[in-house]
């Protein structure tokens, strides 16, 4: 089994590394419709799918002196509504990956008291990702 240590994947944000990554992961979902009718068999519900969508979503620790995508660049990006190009996979040859055009939706920062401020966020990609190998 050719097994991939999570911390070889990254997330890009117009083409540089969001800080401080702790752990990542990639939604893709689809919505459904009820195609149930009277001549379903023995009254299963049918399920059609119908609009897709995919989001990265990404949890970190705060580096104010980060040579990446700082928080606050992120929260900028967010507030102005501004479209950004977005990478979810691995950097190795061979390695899969996918991006697409998409916003940030959502920037979460924790201070605990007794534990390293961290961050959270969500990108949702808008159109049709492209998948690739690198």
């Amino acid at each position: 089994m050719a097994a991939q240590p999570g911390y070889l994947t990254v997330i890009n944000v117009d083409g540089s590394v969001l800080c401080g990554r702790r752990s990542m992961s990639m939604d893709v979902e689809a919505d459904m419709a009820e195609a149930t009718t009277g001549e379903s068999v023995n009254q299963w519900k049918e399920w059609v799918p119908m609009y897709k969508g995919m989001e990265f979503t990404m949890e970190g620790l705060v580096d104010p002196a980060t040579s990446g995508v700082s928080i606050a660049a992120a929260i900028a990006l967010l507030a102005a509504g501004t479209s950004i190009t977005a990478y979810y996979g691995g950097t190795g040859a061979g390695d899969s990956y996918h991006s697409g055009d998409g916003y940030i939706r959502r920037v979460s920062v924790n201070g605990p008291y007794d534990d390293l401020k961290s961050y959270s966020l969500d990108i949702v990609i808008t159109g049709e990702p492209t998948t690739g190998t690198v």
